[in-house]
């Protein structure tokens, strides 16, 4: 019984925390598991997504010394979803910083993607990096091209979304030869309310098209990792990443979604990103 309750403190465990923000309240869904001596880390899913998209994380070895904090934004997977009180993604970055503060008590490293890339960028600009200890991005929001979905949604009302253009967006993932595509997908439509969907979409592709989000990266004062799949290697900015203080790590057989094409890989890199900036 001992050993048994040993290996159960190992596994990652569901919770709810309710926070409140300007007079609202929000309970959010969260997976986190107690690591050994390692940093702490909190995962930041994109549009579509989940905590799901980062639970090799917790299987992954290179990260088994580390504190691993995942959570749902309203409308995404457990998380309820009223769109009077969270309409954009300003408001997710405001999220974030109240769930870290409430469930995280040191500094940690933000591992973000696609649109969570830019709900931690927004996190930075509106709170500043003084409880970050790095910053991992995959394939997170820094230029106009980066809005794949979200500028097709933004173009449209949302009964267009609704009857006819959600459904062909998870039809476009499910046919792709990448399981990424193919399993966000299948959140979509099982974890993803089709009103948060529309709600995000708009700042999205507006702070994408600002042309301040690359170099707002680029000039974060703490050490930064960008990944990118094998399959998006002629991202305009990737360049400048290089020449700039950022780590550029290409993912092998990987496209958007790299966290699932290769799952090992990718937290292998973000392992020894972490680990030499954790000391």
């Amino acid at each position: 019984m001992t050993r048994l309750r040993e290996l159960n403190s190992n596994l990652p465990r569901l919770d709810w925390v309710t926070v409140e923000l300007n007079g609202a309240r929000y309970r959010l869904p969260f997976c986190f598991r107690k690591g050994t001596n390692g940093p702490a880390l909190l995962f930041v899913h994109g549009l579509g997504g989940a905590k799901e998209n980062f639970y090799a994380a917790f299987q992954s070895a290179a990260l088994a010394h580390c504190d691993l904090l995942a959570f749902d934004f309203p409308g995404t997977g457990l998380a309820e979803f009223d769109a009077a009180t969270c309409s954009d993604v300003s408001t997710l970055a405001d999220l974030t910083h109240l769930l870290l503060k409430e469930l995280l008590s040191r500094d940690v490293f933000i591992v973000a993607a696609s649109m969570g890339g830019l709900i931690a960028l927004l996190l930075c600009r509106r709170y500043g990096t003084e409880e970050m200890r790095g910053f991992v991005n995959i394939e997170g929001n820094l230029a106009p091209e980066d809005c794949m979905f979200s500028r097709r949604v933004a173009t449209h009302s949302f009964d267009e979304l609704s009857a006819t253009l959600f459904d062909q967006i998870q039809t476009e993932l499910s046919s792709s030869n990448y399981a990424g595509d193919r399993m966000i997908a299948h959140n979509m439509a099982l974890n993803t309310d089709v009103r948060a969907y529309y709600a995000y979409s708009f700042e999205t592709v507006r702070e994408s098209d600002s042309g301040r989000l690359s170099d707002e990266y680029l000039n974060l004062p703490v050490p930064k990792l960008f990944l990118y799949g094998e399959a998006n290697r002629t991202l305009s900015y990737l360049p400048a990443l290089r020449a700039g203080n950022v780590e550029v790590s290409e993912i092998p057989r990987s496209a958007h979604f790299l966290f699932y094409d290769n799952p090992v890989v990718t937290f292998e890199e973000i392992g020894r990103f972490v680990n030499r900036f954790s000391e």
